[in-house]
């Protein structure tokens, strides 16, 4: 999860184009509702696509159709933004789950139930398989539970999750929880925890994660384990794995990357870091 500024796409010129382009399938019930998609795109970036605020337009089936054609293949010389949003955007970090992966667009309303934001450019997240494990659920059941939006919500700059382990050290149970359960946007946290970022794909790559480290340590972490011949102590851990995870907020430039989750939570479980140290210190 991550915050950033989208680039600056002119989603108007975007739509004028198509909607004047006789050639195209959504020609002419685009331009006929073109006043419409104005008041949408307008309402879209005064609520940061806020779905507690946004009705959808009622339009016919066949522009609905169209519209989703336009996004899967964008008319010649319209929509070039949506490949770069794809593959340049967020190359490294899933901008809705933290993980490190990509390659799809999530619409953040989705396309099915919002068709006019079909290729809004701020409609527009890249995302990994979280994308298609969500499917189209974007709100609860009551306000203001939602998806969090990258694109929009200042709070992701704050460290809102941490892995939790229980159980024995070589297979513990992990799982993801809130930080702060006074975090003023607890709800949307906790909602976006459950429908986003809790999937299998998450859950594999934590517990394979924790395997490597726990089997192999010292060859995880040599970068950032003190070089002293002396025993290593859990503060002393502790203190390496802070620093590692520091570096990776600051090469990521979020603190809530699957890494930075990962350590914020074994740092603050110091019985899992006292077996870990004995683990490094048996290798020395």
């Amino acid at each position: 999860m991550k915050r950033i500024d989208p680039p600056a796409i002119d989603d108007i010129e975007e739509l004028t184009l198509l909607a004047n382009n006789e050639g195209l399938g959504s020609y002419p019930g685009l331009m006929n509702e073109y006043s419409g998609f104005l008041s949408q795109y307008n309402e879209y970036s005064k609520s940061g696509g806020n779905p507690w605020n946004i009705v959808p337009l009622t339009i016919s089936d066949h522009l609905k159709k169209a519209l989703r054609t336009h996004y899967g293949s964008p008319p010649e010389g319209r929509l070039q933004f949506i490949k770069n949003y794809r593959r340049g955007l967020s190359p490294t970090l899933c901008l809705m789950c933290g993980g490190f992966g990509n390659g799809t667009l999530d619409h953040y309303l989705p396309k099915e139930d919002f068709p006019e934001y079909s290729f809004f450019s701020k409609n527009l997240v890249p995302a990994c398989n979280c994308n298609s494990l969500r499917g189209r659920t974007v709100k609860g059941a009551a306000p203001p539970a939602r998806v969090i939006h990258p694109y929009y919500d200042d709070f992701l700059a704050d460290r809102l999750y941490q892995a939790v382990f229980q159980g024995e050290f070589s297979a513990p149970s992990i799982s993801i929880e809130i930080i702060d359960k006074n975090h003023p946007k607890f709800d949307i946290l906790k909602f976006h925890l459950d429908e986003v970022i809790k999937n299998d794909s998450t859950q594999g790559w934590f517990e394979k994660y924790w395997s490597d480290l726990s089997q192999r340590p010292h060859d995880k972490l040599e970068l950032v384990l003190p070089l002293s011949s002396q025993d290593l102590s859990a503060a002393d851990l502790k203190v390496a794995l802070e620093r590692y995870r520091n570096h990776m907020d600051k090469d990521h430039d979020t603190p809530n990357n699957w890494l930075s989750i990962f350590y914020t939570g074994l740092m603050r479980d110091h019985d899992r870091l006292d077996q870990l140290a004995a683990v490094i210190n048996s290798n020395r």
